[in-house]
């Protein structure tokens, strides 16, 4: 009898073990599933606002460009999208900032043309292969614009008359390398004009002291000056493109006037390095969608700014060749002055 009481309570021991075990173990399974299901609900991104840098001042070609995806890019995500203007040192201040931002994909830059012609010139620590591709936006040809009273209507007429007077000509741009920079030098380097340049935290700067007779001149793109053109108080006196732009016929470009120089700024979208993958989806769908908006063409097209779009991959394959143009054509420049 004993030996039976015994055995049962082995078994009925034995059988507590294995409900216990059983227990634990649908608890742990439980909790594993519940800890899964909490990361993937948390993982909601965005969940605060994102920001775009723009390395250049307010009313200028960037700037323009930043506020024009930010306010369509609203639309895709459910947080809001804000701008910032950082200036300075010719656009290496917010291109640097969006670099070394966290790379939690909450910090975009609205990278410039000036990653390539900075680091062309040694002029920044860093270049195009320091931030990760989204999309390309935007790119436009220079102008060379000079106020509605300037002596001379194109630059025929201006270098003709610089061979009896051999003036010097204040010239405005963002600063030493940058893009509007390089292509006054480029200018000065195939005629016979001197150029004093004078450097601005932005080329809507620029603008505004040839409007009001400190400076002689700048180069810009057609969005910066297309209001002062139409308004007849500034005047191109040529376009630094290899063919004429449709905005202003008569002008004729730099090549046509025998000078085999053209060049072009342009503006996309970038993030730090090793943003998460997912993440970073996630904000190249969004802003696709952005760029590719109607309302977001139309906005471009309002201000003059000519919509250039390339996807991640294009637009990858399009910062390496456009710095090794940099490099081509900065071998011989010198900037002392």
């Amino acid at each position: 009898m004993r030996k039976f009481i015994y055995i049962i309570a082995v078994v009925i021991v034995a059988m507590l073990a294995y409900v216990f075990a059983y227990q634990n173990q649908s608890q742990q399974i439980s909790e594993e599933i519940i800890t899964s299901q909490q990361v993937e609900e948390e993982y909601i991104f965005p969940n605060k606002a994102i920001t775009v840098i723009a390395p250049y001042a307010i009313g200028g070609g960037t700037d323009s460009v930043a506020r024009a995806i930010a306010q369509c890019a609203r639309k895709y995500f459910p947080q809001p999208v804000v701008v910032v203007n950082r200036l300075g040192q010719g656009g290496a201040r917010g291109i640097k900032e969006g670099i070394y931002a966290k790379n939690d994909g909450y910090t975009l830059t609205l990278l410039t043309v000036e990653i390539n012609s900075l680091s062309a010139l040694n002029l920044i620590e860093v270049d195009y292969t320091d931030l990760e591709p989204v999309i390309l936006l935007n790119s436009e040809p220079g102008l060379l614009v000079v106020r509605k009273d300037f002596p001379f209507d194109s630059i025929e007429e201006l270098t003709n008359a610089n061979m009896q007077n051999d003036m010097e000509y204040a010239i405005g741009s963002s600063g030493k390398g940058s893009i509007w920079n390089i292509a006054a030098i480029g200018i000065e380097n195939r005629t016979n004009l001197k150029f004093n340049h004078i450097s601005y935290d932005g080329t809507s700067y620029a603008v505004l002291d040839v409007l009001g007779g400190k400076t002689d001149m700048v180069v810009a793109g057609l969005s910066e000056v297309s209001v002062h053109i139409k308004e007849g108080e500034l005047k191109v006196l040529t376009v630094l493109a290899d063919e004429r732009i449709s905005e202003i016929p008569n002008v004729r470009t730099f090549k046509e006037s025998g000078y085999d120089f053209s060049i072009s700024t342009w503006r996309g979208l970038t993030l730090p390095k090793n943003v998460d993958e997912q993440t970073k989806q996630v904000i190249i769908e969004g802003f696709t969608k952005a760029a590719m908006d109607k309302d977001f063409q139309n906005i471009m097209k309002t201000l003059n700014l000519n919509y250039d779009f390339m996807d991640t991959k294009e637009f990858a394959a399009f910062l390496e060749k456009n710095y090794y143009f940099f490099k081509d054509i900065t071998k011989n420049i010198k900037l002392d002055n």
